[in-house]
């Protein structure tokens, strides 16, 4: 019965992990998208950056506000 309950959070620790990564993405392609905005590139290049790769898009968008 131990072994279940090591299991079971292993399970629950990954699904956490799991989600905690994907939210972390997401939310760093809205941050890349917004500071793109903000230096006025248009809308498709925004969406394209962000979609392809998001998130180097924050990193260089960090690097250019800094």
């Amino acid at each position: 019965m131990g072994d279940i309950m090591v299991s079971e959070k292993r399970v629950e620790t990954h699904s956490t992990f799991s989600k905690l990564i994907v939210y972390a993405t997401v939310i760093s392609g809205f941050v890349a998208a917004f500071l793109m905005y903000k230096r006025g590139e248009s809308l498709v290049a925004i969406a394209r950056q962000t979609v392809t790769n998001p998130v180097a898009s924050p990193v260089s968008e960090v690097k250019n506000v800094v």
